[in-house]
């Protein structure tokens, strides 16, 4: 860990999200044990690591706040343990009685949170076979685009579909 530029090793864990959080925390947290015992610095998650559910009575049943949500208490108690920094993609939270959020967070080695980022780009699109999915119906979205500082330089935090958005890429190489 010698500073910018300097090698690390990254992992990105790949899972299948559930309905519930508590057994979308287990699988990840399996999967982020086994990255870094295999000498991850850097683990990252995916988008709504905690819960894939489209209803929307379920989903907002199951939502905490984020000073409550007991899936990103223990992200930060296992980043700490395992000394790395961890990047949840994003969990779903509650970010009022009747709206959500999508929130990536980036965590330290010592369980802190050095930033978070509200994913800008609600997905709602309109599928060729008459599927159609609104994000923006449950979330609202986030406003400003997010850098943070890792041991090996700096890292932009986005999330999925904001990858279709070269606008946000050139705010966070500017910042």
């Amino acid at each position: 860990h010698g500073g910018v530029g300097a090698a690390f090793n990254a992992a990105m864990v790949q899972m299948r999200t559930g309905l519930e959080p508590a057994q979308s925390l287990a699988q990840a947290t399996a999967l982020i044990r086994e990255a870094a015992a295999a000498g991850a610095d850097y683990v990252l998650t995916p988008e709504v690591s905690n819960m894939m559910q489209l209803n929307r009575a379920a989903l907002f049943e199951q939502l905490a706040f984020e000073a409550d949500d007991p899936s990103l208490r223990a992200y930060r108690a296992l980043a700490q343990e395992l000394k790395i920094h961890l990047h949840i993609g994003s969990l779903a939270l509650k970010a009022s009685p009747e709206r959500a959020v999508n929130r990536s967070f980036l965590i330290s080695p010592k369980g802190a949170i050095l930033a978070s980022y509200d994913k800008i780009h609600m997905f709602d699109i309109d599928l060729g076979n008459g599927e159609s999915y609104r994000e923006s119906a449950n979330y609202q979205p986030g406003e400003t685009a997010v850098i943070a500082d890792v041991p090996w330089g700096r890292i932009g935090l986005t999330i999925c579909y904001d990858v279709r958005f070269p606008a946000l890429y050139r705010a966070l190489a500017e910042a």
